[in-house]
């Protein structure tokens, strides 16, 4: 008979193993930012795309492939978090402190942009500028089949960091003893966000309500099965945490025991596992949907169907058959090590201002691009600064 595999409160901290993946939480905090760069360039060809039907059949190609590219970057994120708070890294409380400020930021800037910018601007050229807004809202809907865009990544973070931090956290102050099961009921909270960011966003892809444009950067931006991905993520590791502790070891002991290698390749296998497992459910769920959109219930009576293709696009707009891209992400995450310290630390800082200005730089060529496809024509500026010059001096 083989060697008895022991439980795991059986292994000794001492007896780690040797293998550490190459790549740390920095390599996938610079994969996470480098899709949404391309995430930003997919949405400046998709524009292109609707501009010059020509330009859309040259990258149709390459639009296709960006759809999976753009869809892994939060998971990429999420383990970079993830990940920090297993190594100690960085503890809950700046992490909920990061992503909450960001989320909440990218909150005020975009809602305060759209409100001055866009619809106040918009409202100086018209004669009822009170009508604005809701011809914009109306325009939106018939052109957004969902009838809203959902982007601040930042919430995602910030409600996955609470779910942990409310599993997770042992108060030394308040909420000690059996008072922390309080803090351990509030993982409620995060679920509720995410459900009723699921809630708004089926019922506004049906058609039964109409999303006011503030509340775009508080809608969630993963899909379904990612964010149970990571929920079995967070409970599976405090199972290991109880596992570890229910035969007479410590949670100091513990806490060692996630700074060692093995417990570090344990977490990428089963990781990697559960991603696959993940993503194949997810194609299924979308081959069902897909079947259900090209009308194969040909038995049922048409509006019987009509329902069916209904609950399969808002199925659909809220992100089912989105988490797919998790397959790709699966064999990166066995190379992967959380114990591993990146060489310069500064470097994850700087990631987010290079991803920024990447986008800010493709915004900006988008627009010098695209302005030679806007309807009217080309002005000739002789005649334009003759006619400012009679005007001026007619007054």
């Amino acid at each position: 008979m083989g060697r008895k595999r022991r439980k795991l409160h059986e292994v000794s901290i001492n007896e780690d193993i040797r293998y550490k993946g190459p790549l740390s939480y920095q390599h996938f905090q610079m994969l996470g930012w480098l899709c949404i760069v391309l995430t930003a360039l997919s949405l400046m060809l998709a524009l292109a795309a609707k501009l010059d039907e020509n330009l859309a059949k040259e990258t149709a190609g390459l639009s296709g492939i960006l759809a999976y590219v753009t869809d892994m970057s939060l998971p990429f994120l999420l383990i970079a978090n993830f990940s920090k708070i297993l190594n100690n890294s960085e503890g809950y409380k700046k992490q909920l402190i990061k992503n909450g400020a960001a989320a909440l930021a990218i909150f005020a800037v975009s809602a305060g942009f759209f409100s001055r910018y866009v619809v106040g601007t918009a409202g100086k050229l018209v004669t009822d500028p009170e009508d604005v807004l809701p011809l914009m809202t109306q325009l939106f809907r018939r052109y957004s089949p969902g009838g809203f865009v959902a982007f601040n990544l930042f919430i995602d973070l910030f409600l996955c960091t609470l779910f942990m931090f409310f599993l997770n956290a042992r108060p030394k102050r308040v909420l000690t003893g059996k008072k922390v099961l309080i803090l351990r009921v509030l993982v409620l909270l995060p679920l509720a966000w995410e459900a009723a960011s699921w809630i708004l966003k089926w019922k506004s892809a049906q058609g039964s309500i109409t999303l006011p444009f503030w509340c775009f950067p508080l809608l969630t931006v993963k899909p379904p099965v990612t964010f149970v991905v990571f929920m079995l993520l967070a409970v599976h590791m405090k199972t290991r945490e109880l596992r570890f502790c229910r035969y007479g070891r410590s949670h100091e002991e513990y806490l060692a025991f996630l700074k060692t290698n093995r417990n570090s390749f344990h977490f990428s296998v089963f990781l990697a596992v559960i991603l696959v497992l993940a993503a194949l459910a997810d194609f299924i769920i979308l081959m069902v949907l897909m079947g259900i959109q090209a009308g194969s219930l040909e038995t049922l009576a048409n509006e019987v169907e009509a329902r069916y293709k209904e609950f399969s696009s808002a199925a659909v707009a809220v992100g089912f058959g989105g988490s797919i891209s998790l397959l790709f992400v699966a064999p990166l995450v066995l190379l992967y090590s959380y114990t591993r310290e990146p060489a310069n630390k500064m470097i994850s800082i700087l990631i987010p201002v290079v991803g920024i200005v990447l986008i800010l730089i493709l915004f900006l060529e988008g627009i010098h691009q695209g302005v030679g496809y806007l309807p009217f024509g080309r002005f000739n500026l002789k005649e334009m600064i003759q006619e400012v010059s009679s005007l001026t001096q007619t007054v």
